[in-house]
């Protein structure tokens, strides 16, 4: 890979990317709440499938197939993933985090001069990140490990805010999760169509209790 391109995908997962991702907890805020995590271990009980089984079977997948349609400029199969997408999004907030995040992105990718379809401005977050990544020469594999790195660091950085959790036990759950990681995207480009999409119940009951929370650090 290019030193441009990993640039570029640096550039992409950096937390000071400006859209917002930092405002957005992911249910983890409400499973603070509940005492379901409260230290480095339930941290990372909880990080652990979240990453094997959702993001390996709904965001991994999905990124592939919008990563290769956006090779062909496909845009009808851009969107009908992206329906795929946006179905499985089981609350609200997941929803409406998705629409944002993209919406924001379209206009950083707009003024860094990426051509863009004129259907774009109504995508979500995944297909456009996606997009930047073809834009940039990202490979795919890469363009995933970045993916799953920038949303493991937002999620502990939550943590560091909720739990809290210290700085030094942040980044040995960082370390930890790396080969987690790894085995998420070995098995997230694999998937087939049939198998996109797992539910986690634990995870869409604390983001839709998030939605009510009294107290919340994050939005909603």
């Amino acid at each position: 890979m290019q030193i441009s391109a990993l640039l570029s995908l640096l550039h992409l997962s950096s937390p000071s990317l400006p859209i917002g991702a930092f405002a957005y907890s992911q249910g983890l805020e409400g499973a603070v709440e509940l005492q379901w995590v409260k230290d480095e271990a339930s941290l990372k009980a909880w990080l652990s499938p979240l990453l094997r089984s959702g993001q390996a079977n709904l965001e991994l997948p999905l990124l592939k197939r919008f990563y290769q349609a956006w090779q062909l400029n496909d845009v009808n199969q851009i969107e009908y993933w992206q329906q795929v997408l946006l179905a499985n999004r089981e609350t609200a907030e997941l929803v409406m985090e998705e629409q944002k995040l993209g919406q924001t992105l379209h206009r950083l990718l707009a003024s860094l001069n990426v051509e863009l379809d004129s259907k774009a401005c109504s995508m979500s977050y995944l297909p456009l990140y996606a997009k930047a990544c073809v834009h940039f020469n990202v490979p795919l594999e890469v363009a995933a490990t970045g993916w799953l790195w920038s949303w493991l660091e937002n999620q502990v950085t939550v943590a560091c805010k909720t739990v809290p959790l210290g700085q030094t036990s942040a980044q040995k759950v960082l370390i930890e999760m790396m080969p987690v990681i790894e085995q998420a995207i070995e098995t997230g480009l694999s998937v087939s169509d049939d198998n996109i999409g797992l539910t986690l119940p634990n995870f869409a009951m604390v983001s839709a209790w998030h939605e009510t929370q009294y107290s919340r650090l994050f939005r909603s």
